[in-house]
């Protein structure tokens, strides 16, 4: 994955970071709508759930838009109808979805003009051809797709990959391969999909100075300063009773030059301060006191995540020699330290999530290793160091030094008298002055000096933001990540029975499951399912002999699957075939709410062997706060996974054993009268599996 801040270095893409991590992001717009949307745009929600790969919550609202709010188009006859056959058999479709089925071709007969309505007709057409009796029928349904553009060819081979069997599916697969091959890694796909599973950056916060805890007032300074001024006249005084020229003078050297030594030597030490501040954040992370925006809301894992962002991209910015590594780390363990006291501070405690700061964590890495590379990683250490006497300071001494020799030419025993008066007064009295210019004055510069570093610092953050957003600005949709994931399925399931040396006359049916692969980073968009850097895919390619089981890795940036594993087993082979849920009922006096945090697809083969898919948890903090129905979410990852397509065609196998073939026919007779969904009829119903 290249990042903004990178300037073309490619970041590793086996990330583990973040694998127990649901991101989310701002395409809210796909899956969700504002109270006061029309009719429209809830129907393309609809869609946009139908085409990401949940048709389940597609019929669903498809279902409540048109009979809520009466939406009648061909184009909503469309997607009504292809949202009712999607991952289902013929078989599979109850009495209440043929009854949409037939409403969904009424309305497009209403409507009958345009690619909608040919796309309603192709599935009316293809239905009842399925259903039918002879080659003829079947023939003029797939001429008539033939004809239909691209897109729709793809939405009706993808949706109704259940229902299409034998020459159907056969002839409809040529016909759309190469394109498929095509699309599968079109809409640069290698560069966008790594951004999905980004999120949203958070916006860059600001640090700004805050005073010591030491009270600065200007009672020292005023106090001392009065003090050395009366200790002046004092000896002045006393060095008038020899000559009113010399008192002058004296009086003259002793102001002007304790100003002198005060003021510069105040600049030298208030350089040596900020220099030790400085060193002390690189070398131990102690950081200069600052203040933040509050808060008290820290996620729990934040920290623990942040450690481990900071770790991978100062991994990334250290050198390859082992030597010049270690010192990278040591070097560098002050600036890591503050960096992950900064995050938790300035976003931490606002509740943001660490993801929302990962490019944050990157950029300073970035900028802190150029810096390491060039040698100029304590270049404060020469920016804050004092010169070692400066002009000012020099003459200031000098002038005190004039004033005591005149001192000791015009001593006498008055002299004597108040030089014993006047000297303590003069040094306590420059000291105090010297303290309350530090504490006061040295404050106000130290403030002044920090807050220019913070908005040096934050003006640097808002162009890495910038950078970074520009970056995202062409990150995939989900409705794009569920489109690939079909189309990677797709591809796989003929490359495997081309190994197989199957056709689709061959199979009874085929079912895909996905679940997240070990490792793999996940992100969502509010409202859909997780999506994954990378998925587990089990492939079942069911025949007249029994099931051909595939295992394989799929990489969701490339396409690329590896890892394969195969196995071959008998229907009667299959024990049982379960959905096991952990969550908590909560009762609240009145209705009872169940919250699934975690399901587990669990397919038990009679040899004591299992197949396991485990779907994706929501016991994730990113549900609560977002207030979505965890249940919902829940059929959402059933639906994603392909578990729900696939979970009543192995329950009856495992209730039936090899005789389903059979009861399956039969219940696809009994269930589809003739009267139903046009011209379909029961003709031919036993060569239906």
């Amino acid at each position: 994955m290249t990042v903004p801040w990178q300037q073309g270095n490619q970041a590793d893409g086996n990330a583990t970071v973040g694998a127990q991590i649901g991101t989310l992001h701002g395409n809210a717009y796909v899956y969700q709508t504002a109270p006061t949307a029309t009719p429209e745009e809830q129907f393309q929600v609809a869609v946009n759930y139908l085409q990401g790969g949940s048709p389940g919550e597609a019929r669903r609202r498809i279902h409540e838009v048109v009979y809520a709010h009466r939406l009648s188009s061909a184009e909503v006859a469309y997607f009504w109808a292809l949202s009712v056959l999607s991952g289902r058999s013929l078989a599979g479709l109850g009495d209440q979805d043929l009854e949409q089925l037939e409403q969904a071709f009424a309305m497009a007969g209403q409507h009958a003009s345009g690619r909608w309505w040919r796309g309603s007709a192709t599935l009316r057409t293809l239905v009842s051809a399925l259903l039918g009796n002879g080659p003829e029928p079947l023939d003029h349904a797939l001429r008539q797709y033939s004809e239909l553009e691209y897109a729709l060819r793809q939405d009706i081979e993808r949706h109704l990959s259940l229902i299409l069997s034998g020459v159907a599916q056969d002839y409809i697969e040529s016909l759309n391969a190469q394109q498929i091959r095509i699309d599968r890694v079109g809409d640069d796909r290698t560069v966008r999909v790594p951004k999905f599973f980004e999120a949203d950056p958070a916006e860059p916060v600001a640090k700004v100075a805050r005073p010591a805890s030491v009270d600065a007032t200007w009672l020292p300074l005023l106090g001392g300063g009065a003090l050395a001024l009366l200790g002046a006249v004092v000896l002045a005084s006393g060095v008038g009773a020899s000559s009113s020229v010399a008192a002058v003078v004296v009086f003259l050297l002793l102001a002007g030059g304790a100003y002198a030594v005060i003021r510069r030597g105040s600049e030298r030490a208030l350089l040596n301060r900020w220099r030790a501040a400085r060193e002390a954040e690189f070398t131990a992370g102690t950081r200069a006191p600052f203040s933040g925006p509050g808060g008290d809301s820290l996620p729990r894992t934040f920290s623990k995540t942040i450690d481990e962002y900071v770790a991978r991209a100062f991994a990334e910015q250290q050198p390859t020699d082992q030597p010049a590594r270690d010192e990278f780390w040591r070097d560098t363990y002050g600036l890591r330290t503050a960096l992950h006291a900064d995050l938790v501070d300035l976003y931490g405690l606002r509740g943001v999530r660490a993801e929302a700061v990962r490019w944050l964590v990157f950029h300073h890495a970035e900028r802190i290793g150029r810096k390491w590379q060039a040698g100029t990683l304590d270049d404060f250490r020469r920016r804050y160091s004092p010169a070692a006497f400066p002009p000012a300071f020099l003459g200031g001494l000098a002038a005190l030094a004039l004033a005591g020799l005149i001192v000791l030419l015009t001593f006498s025993a008055t002299t004597a008298c108040l030089l014993v008066v006047a000297a303590p007064m003069l040094f306590f009295g420059g000291r105090f002055a010297q303290q309350g210019s530090l504490t006061l004055y040295g404050e106000r510069r130290r403030i002044a000096v920090d807050n220019a570093e913070f908005a040096e610092r934050w003006n640097a953050e808002i162009e890495a933001h910038g950078r970074w957003t520009a970056w995202l600005a062409d990150r995939p949709t989900d409705v794009e990540m569920g489109r690939w994931l079909s189309l990677d399925l797709a591809f796989f399931k003929r490359e495997v029975m081309g190994d197989y040396r199957l056709t689709n006359r061959d199979l009874l049916t085929h079912l895909s499951l996905t679940e997240a692969a070990p490792g793999s980073e996940r992100a969502r968009d509010v409202g859909g399912p997780f999506r994954h850097s990378a998925y587990t895919v089990l492939l079942f390619l069911l025949t007249e002999g029994g099931v051909r089981q595939v295992r394989v890795r799929l990489d969701t940036a490339t396409g690329n699957f590896s890892a394969e594993r195969r196995t071959t087993f008998r229907y009667d082979a299959i024990g049982s075939v379960q959905v096991s849920e952990v969550g908590l009922r909560q009762d609240d006096g009145h209705l009872g709410q169940k919250i699934v945090t975690r399901q587990v697809f669990l397919l038990a083969l009679v040899n004591g062997q299992s197949i396991q898919v485990k779907l994706d948890d929501f016991a994730d903090e990113s549900i609560a706060c977002l207030w979505e129905n965890p249940e919902r979410l829940a059929e959402l990852a059933l639906d994603a996974s392909g578990v729900t397509s696939a979970l009543r065609v192995l329950e009856a196998i495992a209730a039936d054993g090899r005789d389903w073939i059979a009861l399956e026919r039969q219940r696809l007779r009994r269930r589809i009268p003739s009267s139903r969904v046009g011209t379909i009829s029961q003709r031919g119903l036993d060569s239906a599996p």
